[in-house]
């Protein structure tokens, strides 16, 4: 009896440590997964949909990850297949994109760590937002609502909408730029 509670213990510690090892992995990736999603759709429910099921194949196909190899480029597999299949079901999502450009793009691997560093320096500008700004990306970036929406919505003029958008982009340009000259990235 010894001998099988050894075992089962052994087998815990090895679950565990697996457990742990992709929850490090993942938890350091999860913003770049997210990213690299959101720049093939363009849409933040679609984003959500593909980043759980992702999130899910990533953790049950962990067992073929192999140790000392890039976790990113490994996800980044499984990331582009997922949206190929979501794209192929849901075909509203092209933006244009046809399969043999999503395969070039991800062939040349375009959403490397310097992308990630460039994706964390404009949420880090993002952050530094006031409140209103915050709302206006959101609207405008992330649930992709076109400035008529957010002017009905908002009671603003289009036209106020148009240059709060404007003014929020110089913002961001300005702040990734100050970034970039700091040496950041």
């Amino acid at each position: 009896m010894t001998l099988k509670n050894n075992l089962v213990n052994k087998n815990n510690k090895a679950i565990e440590n697996t457990s742990q090892q992709f929850i490090q992995l993942f938890e350091a990736d999860r913003k770049r997964i997210y990213a690299y999603i959101y720049a093939y759709v363009m849409d933040k429910s679609a984003a959500d949909d593909i980043f759980q099921e992702t999130s899910i194949i990533l953790w049950r196909e962990f067992e073929k990850f192999e140790p000392h190899t890039s976790f990113s480029k490994w996800a980044n597999g499984i990331v582009f297949n997922r949206v190929r299949v979501y794209r192929r079901q849901n075909n509203k999502l092209s933006y244009g994109l046809s399969e043999s450009l999503m395969n070039e793009i991800a062939d040349a691997g375009t959403f490397d760590s310097s992308s990630e560093q460039r994706w964390n320096i404009l949420e880090s500008c993002r952050a530094q937002l006031l409140a209103a700004d915050q709302i206006l990306y959101e609207n405008f970036y992330l649930k992709n609502l076109k400035a008529q929406e957010i002017a009905d919505k908002t009671g603003r003029s289009i036209f106020a909408i148009r240059k709060s958008v404007h003014k929020l982009r110089k913002k961001l340009f300005d702040c990734v730029d100050r970034k970039k000259h700091e040496g950041l990235f």
